[in-house]
């Protein structure tokens, strides 16, 4: 790389830098606004941080997560982001009296921004465009609608990959090295997957699928290629989606249905109606904050330079590429009024899982922010002025009927009043464009102009969401989640690993995890089926799961005595439950669970002596003498369990069966047996022994190896394979020629 190239990369990426803390003041300047606000981000995501922050800290690589739901996988249930890099460096960054840093949350945010906008200039800048034009496409896509007003971490960081998945693809159409760059796509497609979110990267992974349909009718040579790319996104992405595929095949998920599903089920296709993009959001291409879900919205500026793009430079083979790709996607996004969606999610297998069709926007945004760039570098020479007096007329038309509505209602306006902003932004770019199609400022002030515009008009989308710290409405989710640290303390010091639950809702049981007590039930998009087939929901269940303790503001039925009162006003009620491990000496087989859990409600104290199994149960004695069972250690993904057993039995423990366990009694193998619908059971002969258990995924392990294999032989491919940065600004000239 030349050393004027090198300087002019970095100078880049310092502005890029100072654009984001800029735009995002709100997190960066002060500390008055939160953006982890909201039920799913401080009652599910900001937990799911803090047990991979605690799990990292504690030198352990996180892979199960103990307080919910009698123990889940982290990697299997895939949201908590447990295999994305860029979440490991957030939790191995210093924390701030046991949790996560403010600040580091605030920069980890800013950051997905930053990497957004840094790969999308990269995409535009390898499609021939100027750097200011480049710039302006980075800041759109990162600034615009989707990123700019999703806040769930798992599923903008799957999105900021989507211009480096496309950007090697094109790179791989008309280079002469094309299965290294094809390598390159598929491994950062790979990438998309690890964030801990299929949708996107599904609906990338299609439309990427559609590109390399439309690349090898031109060229059939490329045949290799998309095989190479489909082979490296399968390897870069499998430390995520090999546990994802395990999990999902065991579990059910919330989906918005009446009931939860399993694997083998579609999502009904009245969920992806419900969460289409509704024919009124078009508008919100324009307009901010008219939307029902995903956010459509491009603004005035960025849609006029993309159909500026469509009409200049409709020749250019890459344009039609974009436009076809926007154009796509709308129609994928509109849902139940597009019959073009439902042919697709009744073909396509498995693309009834992203079940959100208007989260497909992001496409939309991405296409667009390439073609305002090839507007931007286009519009002094072809800009028009009856582009300049339809900008300005749309403005004023829009100014006029928003004043005519504050007149009706008495001098207020009774909507969102940015569209009046909407209105004077697009006479400024009117204003603009016409003085640049005229030569009235330099071409450095206009792009810089253009520029500022771009982010004033994104400003007012981008940080609306975040939360005001003084609001304590706006707080009241984190405030549920940080509160009652003394009764958290409490709990963590009672012996026995006992579990607590909390009663009438009075907060999330998410606040377990937050705060390192193992709680009953949790908040989820989803669960393993055999703990919601088990006795889990009644007292009978929760009482042998080990749920000794209850938190609530006044006494419950069949909570038990109080033994602690809090500084906030709530108690704590101990009730009598069974310990979380213990032994047995009778094993009942049964033909499915529901049969046992009958049995259990006939007979619940038997069960203390007794277990029930579906599979062919091993040899246990009948034994009258008492056995002493602890659990001496329980860590998130090992434990430890003393037994003296004065028979040949099995000791059951109250955890979560789910693959990957392995046992070992007095360091010898040991099978798990699935007990009691979803307990982990161990045969121990009689005696004193020490059964230890141990979560060693196999889906985890091959998938990191396999993730490892594709991205380093992608890399290394391309390290030895890519041409000089001349020869590929040759290889672009020459496509661009042909195209």
């Amino acid at each position: 790389m030349a050393p004027s190239e090198s300087g002019n990369r970095i100078r880049i990426a310092v502005l890029l830098f100072v654009i984001m803390a800029g735009f995002y003041w709100k997190l960066t300047l002060t500390r008055q606004f939160e953006w982890m606000s909201g039920p799913d981000l401080a009652e599910q995501v900001l937990p799911w941080f803090h047990v991979q922050a605690q799990e990292w800290h504690a030198g352990r690589f996180p892979l199960w997560d103990p307080y919910l739901w009698a123990g889940q996988p982290l990697f299997g249930e895939a949201q908590p982001g447990a295999a994305y890099p860029l979440n490991w460096i957030l939790f191995l960054l210093p924390l701030e009296n046991g949790h996560i840093a403010g600040w580091a949350l605030a920069w980890y945010y800013v950051t997905i921004h930053l990497m957004a906008a840094g790969f999308c200039y990269l995409f535009c800048r390898s499609l021939g465009r100027s750097r200011s034009a480049s710039l302006a496409g980075g800041l759109i896509f990162s600034l615009s609608g989707y990123l700019a007003n999703t806040a769930w971490p798992q599923m903008i960081n799957g999105a900021v990959w989507i211009p480096l998945v496309f950007l090697f693809q094109l790179r791989a159409s008309r280079n002469r090295r094309p299965a290294a760059n094809a390598a390159l796509s598929g491994m950062f497609l790979g990438i998309a997957f690890l964030s801990g979110h299929h949708q996107i990267p599904i609906f990338t992974s299609v439309a990427w699928a559609g590109v390399w349909v439309y690349l090898l009718a031109r060229n059939r040579r490329l045949l290799v290629p998309a095989v190479v790319a489909l082979l490296f996104a399968g390897l870069s992405g499998a430390m995520q989606t090999l546990p994802a595929y395990e999990y999902g095949r065991l579990a059910k998920r919330w989906v918005g249905a009446a009931e939860p599903i399993t694997w083998n089920q579609p999502v009904p296709y009245s969920v992806h109606a419900y969460y289409d993009l509704k024919a009124f959001s078009l508008f919100g291409i324009v307009f901010p904050g008219v939307k029902a879900h995903f956010d459509p919205f491009l603004g005035v500026v960025a849609f006029s330079l993309a159909l500026f793009a469509v009409t200049a430079r409709w020749r250019d083979a890459r344009v039609r590429l974009l436009a076809a790709l926007a154009l796509a996607v709308i129609l994928y996004a509109l849902g139940h009024n597009s019959v073009f969606q439902g042919a697709l999610y009744g073909l396509i297998p498995e693309l009834d899982k992203a079940r959100s069709a208007s989260a497909v926007v992001v496409l939309f945004q991405f296409a667009a922010a390439a073609l305002a760039a090839f507007g931007i570098d286009r519009l002094a020479a072809s800009w028009t002025a009856r582009g300049t007096w339809i900008l300005a007329g749309f403005g004023a038309l829009t100014l006029a009927i928003a004043q005519a509505v504050i007149f009706a209602n008495k001098l207020t306006f009774p909507a969102d009043d940015r569209v009046i902003l909407t209105a004077v932004i697009a006479l400024l770019a009117a204003a603009l464009f016409a003085a640049w199609r005229r030569q009235a400022l330099t071409e450095t002030q206009a792009r810089v102009l253009l520029v500022l515009l771009l982010l004033l008009e994104l400003g007012n989308t981008g940080q609306y969401g975040f939360a005001d710290r003084s609001d304590r409405n706006q707080m009241q989710w984190l405030d549920k989640i940080h509160a009652n640290a003394d009764i958290a303390e409490y709990l963590r010091k009672q012996p026995g690993f006992q579990r607590a639950e909390v009663a009438a809702d009075a907060f999330p049981p998410n606040w377990g995890a937050f705060h390192g007590v193992e709680m009953h039930g949790g908040m989820g998009a989803s669960v393993t089926t055999n703990v919601l087939q088990s006795e889990f929901f009644s007292l009978t269940g929760r009482r042998m799961y080990g749920v000794a303790y209850t938190i609530a503001t006044a006494p419950q039925p069949d909570a038990g005595d109080e033994v602690f009162a809090g500084a906030s006003g709530m108690k704590v009620y101990r009730r009598d439950a069974f310990p979380r491990a213990w032994a047995v000496h009778e094993l009942v087989r049964v033909s499915e669970t529901g049969e046992g859990n009958m049995l259990v409600g006939r007979a619940p104290e038997s069960f203390r002596r007794k277990a029930h199994m579906v599979a062919p149960p091993p040899r246990v004695e009948p034994c009258a003498a008492p056995d002493t069972v602890q659990l001496i250690e329980h860590a998130p993904d090992r434990l430890a369990i003393r037994a003296e057993m004065a028979c040949d039995g099995m000791v059951v423990l109250s955890d979560a069966f789910y693959p990957g366990w392995r046992a070992r009694v007095d360091h010898r193998p040991a099978q798990i047996y699935e007990v009691n619908g979803a307990m982990r059971g161990v045969a121990v002969p009689r005696g004193t022994h020490t059964v230890t258990m141990r979560y060693r995924p196999v889906s985890v392990y091959l998938g990191a190896a396999l993730t490892l294999l594709g991205i380093l032989g992608a890399l290394g491919w391309a390290a030895f394979a890519l041409p000089s940065p001349g020869q590929r600004r040759l290889h672009c000239q020459r496509w661009h020629a042909t195209s």
